[in-house]
This record gives structure tokens, sequence and C-alpha cells, in this order.
């Protein structure tokens, strides 16, 4: 299933930053991450989850200390290695 042109576009606004990415790809692969552990990805992480969470490819708990992917997450996530990002 492809990428639309308007997602497409907001994705490669999103994850153009390496750092967004590897938060993106480090919640995309656990499924579910501790803010703890987005913390030694970047020390100050919340602008970037903010953006994930903006694009809907990230939720958060209640608490804002655990971060989930979303399904449009997960689609991105298989096709990341696609994206003709930078």
């Amino acid at each position: 299933m492809a990428i639309d042109r308007t997602t497409l576009t907001l994705l490669t606004s999103v994850l153009s930053s390496t750092t967004v990415r590897k938060l993106f790809t480090t919640i995309a692969n656990s499924r579910i991450a501790e803010k703890s552990l987005l913390k030694q990805a970047n020390p100050e992480p919340d602008q970037a989850l903010d953006a994930l969470k903006e694009a809907d490819l990230i939720g958060s708990g209640s608490d804002g200390e655990k971060y989930y992917v979303t399904a449009k997450g997960l689609k991105v996530a298989r096709e990341l290695e696609q994206i003709p990002l930078g």
C-alpha cells in the first residue's frame, strides 16, 4: 500500500530530522516506549514527541510517560526505508 502525496509531504517534513526519526523508530520498534528510554536518544524529547503526536504517528498514555505507535505510525514504520528524506 503506497503512501499518498499529502501524507508523504507531511511525513517528510516531520521525519526530516534525524533526532525525530530516531525517536520515532525507537517507539515503533518497541511499540510502547517509556519516556526515560526516549531521553537517552534526546535529552529534551518533548518538541519532537509533540510533532510526532500531531502527525498521528504516536500517541501517549494518560500520564505522559509512555508513548505508543499508532496504526498510521506502524504503516509509516514499515515504509520508512522507501521514503526519500533529506
